[in-house]
């Protein structure tokens, strides 16, 4: 004898658990290794495939949990979320952050303006914001939509939680900074990767908090891609040239930059930090 009206079965979804953050942790260093080590060996390596395996490494570690591995999205932070005055911070933070170097190394004489800087810095900004905001989507639908709330489900303190999320970010981006070479920065590795950490974790704290506070997702996003898009052009020799750029770059490890940086994550921090209304949302 069959029924015919037996409840459907309902697909569940695997909780948290260490083993997928550290599934997740592991696969998203392996595949930004493999990704350097291919473009190490091409002529070009920002355009490579190497480049595109570790800038889509964080996703695809995601979505292969989330999917293959039936951990579900109902915490990845889709939605736009609560507490929408945190995409006004996104929107204008590093903007203004980068403001600072710049405009004390013209003061100091150390930023040197190209003619026609402005112009030339909109044109690329503008034909630049698309990509970048896609490639931050890339990585934070990764560190903000995955690894925060899988954390937050097993019971990681705030704080604790964005710094482990900071670290592995950093760590991260080490294959990429060591293969682009000369290329990525002026400054010797040696000493920009650790400078370049820290600024990541001063990051990791601010986005954490947004990602708390809104239960989405995409203030990261769009604070990240904005970041980018602002940096890029005031990194371009035709908008400005810096004698200095271990100073007076405008890059998140900059020594101008830098502190205030890390001061603006103190102050989010102890602000809005302690007052997480939790990362839950679908």
């Amino acid at each position: 004898m069959t029924t015919t009206d037996a409840a459907p079965r309902t697909r569940t979804h695997r909780p948290a658990s260490r083993r997928g953050v550290l599934i997740y942790a592991v696969g998203v260093l392996v595949l930004a290794t493999l990704g350097g080590l291919v473009m190490a060996s091409s002529d070009d390596p920002g355009t490579s495939a190497g480049a595109l395996l570790f800038v889509l490494s964080p996703l695809l570690m995601a979505v292969g949990l989330r999917t293959i591995g039936r951990e579900g999205w109902t915490d990845a932070g889709l939605r736009l979320g609560r507490e929408r005055g945190w995409y006004a911070v996104a929107l204008l933070l590093f903007p203004v952050l980068f403001l600072v170097p710049v405009a004390l190394g013209v003061l100091t004489g150390d930023v040197h303006l190209a003619p026609g800087a402005a112009e030339r810095f909109a044109v690329l900004f503008a034909t630049g914001l698309a990509a970048r905001l896609t490639f931050a989507a890339f990585e934070e639908l990764g560190w903000r939509g995955y690894l925060e709330p899988r954390l937050a489900a097993l019971g990681v303190p705030a704080l604790r939680r964005h710094l482990a999320v900071g670290g592995l970010w950093a760590v991260w981006h080490v294959p990429y900074i060591v293969a682009y070479g000369d290329g990525y920065t002026e400054v010797p590795p040696a000493l920009q990767i650790p400078l370049f950490s820290v600024a990541v974790l001063a990051m990791a704290v601010i986005w954490g908090v947004a990602r708390d506070r809104t239960g989405s997702v995409w203030p990261a996003v769009l604070g990240h891609g904005m970041a980018n898009a602002v940096a890029w052009p005031l990194l371009a020799a035709d908008v400005v040239a810096i004698d200095t750029p271990l100073v007076f770059g405008a890059r998140p490890e900059g020594l101008v930059m830098l502190p205030l940086l890390v001061l603006t994550a103190i102050v989010v921090y102890r602000r809005w930090g302690r007052e997480a209304v939790g990362t839950v949302t679908a």
